[in-house]
């Protein structure tokens, strides 16, 4: 995530001013609010919103699965997933 440090801001200061920063979140330019230092929530623009939940919408109607290849499909586990994990980082 490449953010701005003006567009973090702790949500106590945001209380007094939630109607201006609201103003500022045009496009995909959005401010985070942080409690105690952590990013706790995000102002984001309502259309940019609505266009990236369409873009995942879109993408999950391309995923498709043979039913033919069904049975050889399979939940994986936690340790193969944590072991993928370790692996995607070296």
């Amino acid at each position: 995530m490449n953010i701005a440090s003006i567009n973090i801001i702790p949500i106590t200061s945001a209380r007094g001013k939630l109607g201006s920063l609201a103003e500022k979140v045009t496009g995909a330019e959005y401010i985070i609010l942080t409690k105690d230092g952590s990013p706790k929530a995000a102002l984001v623009d309502i259309e940019y919103l609505n266009k990236l939940e369409n873009e995942v919408k879109k993408l999950y109607q391309q995923t498709f699965i043979d039913p033919n290849l069904l049975k050889y499909t399979r939940v994986f586990n936690s340790g193969e997933i944590e072991q993928w994990q370790k692996e995607d980082t070296l």
